[in-house]
């Protein structure tokens, strides 16, 4: 099948025969980590093997929920992709089609593709889960690999070599029969899909989905993290990847030499690993033109190409588990194990905030979190810097390749994990004698690093807020959705105002505290509907209240929060957005250009004329106070719960509040302990007037500039994660949207479902 290729293919392909096909009604070319047609060997082998076997070529591409940190960051830059590719196909006369597995949309496409496919070609991907679908799918089809990220095929060399000189000096040979030579054009005939064909599946158009309001709608439907934020200054795909190298050729790579260590100057590089991390370019294609372009920029701009980062792809072929402690050599782990533990032990939760108190480190990873990207040079002593914070080395290394992974756009990439391996050893010497707490790894100090920078112009960049400009948001009601929506805003450069008209953060997780000090919630008692993203942000959280509390208090840290404050109506205006309320017993006025509504749904409702929004809550009345022992014959849809040091709390279901829905606090303090079997004495109560939506959008609802989350605005329907999860999609849908922009926003409301943006 595939001996008839030309050897700059073949030399590229590992065929991996399958059961066969007695009626295949195409070849499947299924694109995983090579988004482009141009100088691409996966698309021509595919056109290829479909001409050679008379069949139609089929073009799959799938943005699949299941991949390590899926987020919105990750999937806006592969729909951004996506739209090239569709373009290019079109132009080209090829079929392609995009599957984005969301709610509804979750059937195994490709093993229902693959039934009709003759042959499946797609891009050699040596890291899990990639490896493991492929090992699935060649059990079903057969199924050609192919090397499309390379200029030295892994198939041809792909060995793991411990030091950059001698993988230099192993490849030199084959490398220099390769590199600078022009891509052999492909132009055999390619034969379209029947018009009566029926996919498996409704295809996505990337390009409609983008015009349409950014892939908010799209992305809604994804269970994926939305705290990792879209990337605004920077956009996926073929086209923006061609014009962002071309201008580095032009106007940076000669000075390469003497500008790739200086941080501050983000031109100073190329920064196009993203897009060679999910192929929107082609190395070969890099290399080539980097080699006619000459002088001594050039020629240290392709000891990164074709040693650092093909040393790191032929590594990870070779490496059952090229990211596990194990792929570290021996000398760097026998070093660890007897370094002096570090000084000082930092949370894993002030390392991803970036409030470690290191000025560069902190610098670095707030880049990372704002803007996807990290200097090369930086990411070196970044890497290093969480062994100073973490006993456990291992640890200390598995938090560093998270972080990395999670927030940059070229993460879950070998050249991205064997540079933060790097920090640990591997690729390099030992270097005696041994320090604290590095051991015999190389040092690189953040104090040492930072003297070489300009720290200002540095932190410009990497400091500058999200969206191009500082925005000016107010956020109605200090709850758990108000507050997380103000800290996560707040850390991507933003001006935040929350307006309360209670005293303290509570909402859903508002706690009380006993005379001798202990706590408990008359709230929610766990973090329900919670989802695998919200885990790092939950800080240990038991069942008692002082986790909550803690939650709490980690969520208001640093924000401003008018408390005390009413707020009666919203509008937009031409200036923005209008609030108005009461705070002290005083008429008050507020201006900002976006808002957030964080309140229940009835009172979202009266903020809005009518019929925007509907829903409703179910009301529960709550009880504590002084007992011991529980009583055995509760009212029906009563129930109890010793909290410890002597209290009990005593709830009453949505049909037994309704039934009390008019009594003060003071009478239900006295009815329930007593219909319980206890005396009053010392009791308290509350209502929930809107305790937990039984109705509402189950969704993030945006009405020209103003947004409106919480547990009404989420799923599952009334809980904590889904207050949690629609505040994070609220921002992230800001930085989607180009409604948000306030050049194009228009002062007129906007329907909800943004179908008219």
């Amino acid at each position: 099948m595939i001996e008839s290729l030309s050897h700059h293919l073949l030399e590229r392909c590992s065929l991996r025969t399958g059961p066969s096909c007695e009626d295949p009604k195409f070849v499947l070319h299924w694109i995983r980590a090579a988004l482009r047609f141009e100088e691409n060997p996966t698309f021509d082998v595919a056109r290829l093997i479909a001409n050679q076997m008379g069949l139609p070529l089929l073009v799959y591409h799938g943005i699949d929920e299941r991949y390590p940190h899926a987020s919105y960051r990750h999937h806006k830059f592969l729909l951004e992709g996506a739209r090239d590719l569709e373009k290019e196909a079109a132009d080209m006369g090829v079929d392609y089609l995009l599957h984005v597995s969301r709610k509804g949309h979750r059937q195994p496409v490709l093993k229902l593709l693959s039934e009709d496919a003759a042959v499946i070609v797609t891009d050699l991907v040596d890291l899990d889960p990639w490896s493991d679908w492929s090992d699935a799918i060649a059990k079903m089809r057969t199924l050609i690999e192919v090397d499309a990220h390379c200029v030295l095929p892994r198939q041809v060399f792909g060995r793991s070599v411990d030091r950059p000189f001698k993988f230099k000096n192993s490849t030199k040979r084959m490398v220099n029969a390769r590199k600078g030579v022009n891509w052999p054009v492909c132009d055999v005939p390619i034969t379209r899909m029947s018009e009566l064909y029926d996919p498996p599946f409704a295809p996505v158009s990337a390009h409609r989905e983008l015009e349409r309001d950014g892939g908010v709608q799209l992305l809604s439907q994804c269970e994926i993290d939305p705290t990792v934020m879209p990337v605004t200054d920077v956009c996926g795909g073929t086209k923006f990847a061609k014009r962002k190298w071309e201008n580095y050729v032009e106007n940076g790579l000669k000075r390469y030499h003497r500008t790739r260590n200086d941080a501050s100057n983000r031109d100073g590089v190329s920064g196009i690993s993203p897009w060679l991390h999910y192929g929107m370019i082609a190395a070969t294609k890099v290399v080539r033109e980097a080699i006619d372009t000459g002088g001594k920029g050039a020629d240290k701009f392709l000891d990164e190409m074709l040693i650092f980062r093909e040393q790191a792809y032929h590594h990870c072929h070779e490496l059952q588990s090229p990211r596990d402690w194990s792929s570290l050599p021996e000398w760097a782990r026998i070093s660890w194990r007897e370094r002096i533990q570090p000084m000082v032990n930092k949370k894993e939760r002030d390392l991803e905030t970036g409030d470690t108190g290191d000025s560069l480190w902190d610098s670095a990873q707030m880049g990372l979190v704002r803007h996807g990207v990290m200097h090369n040079n930086v990411r070196m002593t970044w890497g290093k810097g969480v062994a100073r914070w973490i006993q456990d080395p291992n640890s200390a290394m598995n938090i560093t390749q998270c972080l990395n992974d999670r927030y940059a756009l070229d993460g879950r990439d070998p050249n991205s994990i064997a540079g933060v391996m790097w920090c640990y050893g591997l690729f390099d010497r030992p270097f005696d004698p041994p320090s604290d707490y590095m051991g015999r790894i190389r040092r690189r100090s953040t104090e040492g690093h930072a003297s070489r920078l300009d720290m200002k112009r540095y932190r410009d960049w990497v400091g500058a807020p999200t969206n191009g400009r500082i925005m000016d948001i107010g956020i109605v009601g200090s709850g758990v959705s108000g507050m997380f929506a103000g800290q996560i805003l707040s850390r991507l450069g933003h001006k935040v105002t929350i307006y309360d008209k209670g005293w303290r953060p509570s909402g859903r997780l508002a706690y009380r505290q006993t005379e001798d000090g202990s706590m408990f919630s008359i709230g929610s008692i766990n973090m329900d509907g919670s989802r695998n993203w919200m885990n790092r942000f939950q800080w240990d959280l038991g069942n008692s209240a002082k986790p909550f509390k803690n939650f709490l208090d980690e969520l208001s840290k640093d924000q401003e929060v008018n408390y005390n404050t009413r707020i009666v109506g919203v509008k937009e205006d031409a200036q923005g957005v209008l609030l108005w309320g009461s705070s002290d017993s005083q008429e008050v006025q507020f201006n900002h250009s976006r808002v957030i509504v964080a309140v229940p749904i009835e009172q979202a409702t009266r903020l809005l004329e009518e019929g925007v929004l509907s829903g409703e809550s179910a009301p529960y009345w709550v009880a504590w106070g002084p007992g011991h022992e529980g009583s055995d014959s509760l009212p029906e849809g009563w129930s109890i719960r010793n909290v410890g040091n002597g209290t009990i709390e005593l709830r009453l279901d949505p049909n037994s509040s309704e039934e009390h829905i008019n009594r003060t606090k003071d009478e239900m303090a006295s009815l329930i302990p007593t219909k319980a079997g206890f005396s009053p004495v010392g009791w308290s109560s509350h209502l929930w007037r809107y305790g937990r939506p039984i109705s509402g959008p189950a969704r993030v609802v945006h009405h020209g500039r103003i947004a409106f989350i919480g547990d009404a605005f989420g799923t599952p329907l009334g809980t904590i994660g889904a207050a949690l999860d629609s505040a994070a999609r609220a921002v992230a849908d800001l930085h989607l949207m180009r409604g948000w922009n306030d050049e194009i926003d228009a002062v007129k409301s906007r329907q909800s479902n943004l179908m008219d943006w």
